[in-house]
This record gives structure tokens, sequence and C-alpha cells, in this order.
């Protein structure tokens, strides 16, 4: 691999935060707290001196997120920071194609349950939505 396909980790300083966001109507019951609402669990690349500045830098970018906008319905929505779900210290020492970036421990589980994790080629690549194009503008 190229030298310039690599970045250097070796200061064990790049994270992998998940930011937590919900989308619900702006009219809604705050005290309804079993009410249903979209839920997405965004992975970012953070790079950070310390966990704590990369826990910081993490927030900051799921309150930069927040927004509200007119769905179809003609309702007044808004995707809302929830907070940070995870954050993952990438341990090698170089980011590149193949290299390990999360991992989960899933504990001391039956075979049966290990082999069920895993999903065909095409279940998975029928997930993978295309990337959508942007306007010439960018936006």
């Amino acid at each position: 691999m190229k030298t310039q396909d690599k970045i250097s980790n070796e200061n064990g300083n790049w994270y992998i935060a998940e930011i937590i966001e919900k989308c619900e109507p702006v009219d809604r019951n705050e005290k309804q707290d079993l009410r249903r609402v979209t839920t997405w669990g965004n992975h970012h690349l953070i790079k950070a001196k310390s966990a704590k500045e990369a826990f910081e830098k993490a927030e900051k970018l799921g309150k930069e997120a927040e927004y509200k906008f007119v769905n179809t319905d003609k309702i007044e929505m808004e995707w809302i920071f929830v907070g940070v779900g995870e954050l993952i210290p990438i341990y090698e020492e170089f980011i590149e194609d193949g290299a390990e970036l999360m991992w989960t421990d899933y504990g001391f589980i039956s075979d049966r349950k290990t082999n069920r994790m895993a999903r065909s080629k095409k279940e998975i690549l029928n997930g993978i939505k295309p990337k959508p194009k942007l306007p010439k503008n960018g936006k």
C-alpha cells in the first residue's frame, strides 16, 4: 500500500464515536417516553489527544447536526442529538485498507448464536443504499 493511503496512528489519537440522534415531530408529548422515534447511531472518525477530548468533539458534532425540517406530510420535524453511544479507541498503528477499526466482545455464547450473527452477502448488500448525488453547488 502506498504511504499516502495510510493515516498514522502511532500516537493512538484516533477514535470512533457513535453519535445517537433521533427524529420526531417538533410538536410532541415530552412526557410520553414510550413514544416511537426514528433513531440513528452514526459512527464518526475523530482525532483527539485524549478520550476526554474525543468525547467532547463527538458531543459538539452531534449538537451541530441538529436541525428542523417539514416532512412530506407537512409536519415540522427535528433531528435531535441524544448523546454519545460509544467511544472506541483505534489501536492499529496505521489506519489503512483492511485495518481493524472496531470490535465487539459478544462474550462466551453458544456456537448456534455465534453462527446466526453472520448474514449473507445478498442480505448485507441489499441493506446498503447508494450514496446520494449532490447538486453541483454541494448542497
